[in-house]
């Protein structure tokens, strides 16, 4: 029985929101770290080693005060550091959405608008008309 290979996962674009928080080296390394890339990928992708990924992932974490790599990309998330670009562009789309569904229809038909309402046997008029 062969092994099974690991399941991939789509990376999410993520880019640095603010680029004065960290060194330009050390936000290249965390932002590919952000966006999934094992230690290995990262120093093969800036042509350095693991151990040179390892201790600016490290620098990180104690500028951050985080405990492990995951701590760190999540509390960059928290502060604002990270922001994802397609993200942004579907929330835009998506938040467009309601507002064109609650528009109302056009009406094209000849009733006169509602003035009056009744709650059981009692009229209640409309004080908005």
């Amino acid at each position: 029985m062969g092994r099974r290979a690991k399941p991939t996962y789509p990376r999410m674009l993520v880019e640095l929101a603010d680029k004065t928080l960290l060194p330009p080296r050390r936000s290249e390394v965390v932002v590919l770290a952000a966006r999934g890339l094992s230690a290995k990928e990262i120093a093969r992708e800036l042509h350095i080693s693991p151990d040179t990924v390892s201790w600016h992932l490290d620098e990180a974490k104690d500028q951050f005060h985080a405990q492990s790599r995951v701590d760190l990309i999540s509390q960059g998330w928290m502060q604002g550091l990270f922001r994802a670009r397609m993200l942004a562009w579907a929330l835009l789309v998506l938040a467009a959405v309601p507002a064109m569904r609650s528009r109302p229809a056009p009406t094209s038909s000849s009733r006169p608008p509602v003035t009056a309402s009744r709650i059981g046997r009692n009229p209640i008029r409309a004080n908005y008309a």
